[in-house]
């Protein structure tokens, strides 16, 4: 008769469980493809959005104000307030600019932006005032890491002919 040490077999039997359980892991639950999913083409009449712009370039008109330290002393300040927005590209009307000012951690914390009332023609300088800002002197160059443009282009759905 052959007899098995349990003591022997218990940490083989835990082994063998930890093992089974990290090749679970590794492979996924399901072990699903990914896959790529265009949500623009998703409704009905759908129309791929395509880049109103190319290539922009921005500016700043930056504004010197003074301010007080907490001790009391009169400092210089330099506050963002105005992007410039110029492209190559033209817009249709009806199009909107939007510059968002962002800061070290990547929270937006100014902005601003124009409705286009006519056309714009490329290499145009154009000024978007900033009119939001987050909290007091957020618009303070030394708060501002980034700056992000986002052009809203005339709704391709508006141009499209439906029969």
């Amino acid at each position: 008769m052959l007899y098995i040490d349990v003591q022997l077999m218990q940490p083989i039997i835990w082994i063998a469980i930890v093992g089974i359980a990290a090749a679970g892991l590794t492979t996924g639950f399901l072990n699903t493809n990914t896959f790529t999913l265009i949500a623009q083409d998703l409704a009905s009449q759908e129309v791929t959005l395509v880049s109103p712009v190319d290539t922009v370039r921005v500016d700043f008109e930056i504004v010197k104000i003074t301010g007080m330290t907490p001790e009391g002393k009169t400092v210089f300040k330099n506050q963002i307030q105005k992007c410039s927005f110029h492209s190559d590209d033209d817009l249709g009307p009806t199009s909107k600019i939007i510059c968002k000012l962002s800061d070290m951690q990547g929270d937006i914390v100014a902005e601003g932006f124009i409705d286009l009332d006519r056309t714009y023609t490329h290499s145009t300088k154009t000024y978007i005032p900033i009119s939001q800002v987050a909290f007091f002197n957020a618009n303070d160059v030394q708060n501002i890491n980034d700056v992000k443009i986002i052009i809203l282009g005339v709704n391709p759905v508006q141009q499209a002919v439906i029969p």
